[in-house]
């Protein structure tokens, strides 16, 4: 069953999460910049194949993928790549770094839906302006993509966020940014359960329509 919340003081549903905020879960006296990140990957401090990304100037550790995450993962390349042809205004770009300079943050979620086409991004990075959706794959790392990154993402200003929620089977669509900083959130939240059907909606546009149990494993 869906379920609409706007917003709701727990954490099934959005609310501004002011208790648990990007703020005091990553409490660290020194924050490095987007350009430190970048000349630190160049001269090789992380190794050949780091398995970082920056979040509120920490570095933080990726999770390792497991069989279920990475078949999600798979589920959604494959139904976008079907939904959204080329020729549609959009691309598809996964596990691909979005840098949000004024946050010190360069996350790299595992989907993000972009404006325009591939070579548009030759030679620049892509933004939370250029982004339509954002979507994490949530197994144990629930806690980081609700919390941390759902403030990171709102006040970034990214429209729409999805967490594709394995434990629950579930799908939560965040929508309406709003705040500031630390204290930012999504203002409306919807919870479908895998028996439920989503819209794909990208700048305000409706594109298509599936069930949630398309995208689980």
């Amino acid at each position: 069953m869906a379920t609409v919340t706007q917003p709701v003081p727990v954490i099934e549903t959005s609310s501004p999460v002011q208790q648990e905020s990007s703020g005091s879960l990553l409490n660290f006296r020194h924050r490095i910049t987007v350009e430190e990140y970048h000349r630190m990957a160049k001269a090789g401090v992380f190794g050949p194949e780091p398995r970082l990304e920056l979040l509120e100037g920490v570095l933080i550790d990726k999770m390792t993928k497991n069989p279920p995450h990475i078949l999600a993962t798979d589920l959604l390349e494959e139904l976008l790549h079907h939904l959204l042809p080329r020729g549609s205004g959009y691309c598809i770009s996964m596990g691909n770094p979005v840098t949000i300079e004024d946050r010190h943050g360069e996350p790299e979620p595992d989907v993000m839906i972009v404006r325009g086409n591939p070579r548009d991004y030759t030679d620049r990075r892509r933004t939370p302006a250029d982004a339509a959706l954002i979507i994490e794959v949530a197994g144990t790392s629930y806690t980081y993509d609700r919390f941390i990154k759902w403030v990171t993402y709102a006040g970034a200003r990214v429209p729409i966020y999805w967490i594709v929620d394995l434990g629950r089977r579930r799908l939560e669509i965040h929508s309406e940014p709003a705040g500031q900083a630390e204290t930012a959130y999504y203002g409306l939240a919807q919870i479908l359960g895998q028996d439920d059907e989503v819209a794909l909606v990208l700048d305000g546009r409706e594109i298509a329509r599936f069930a949630v149990r398309e995208i689980l494993p």
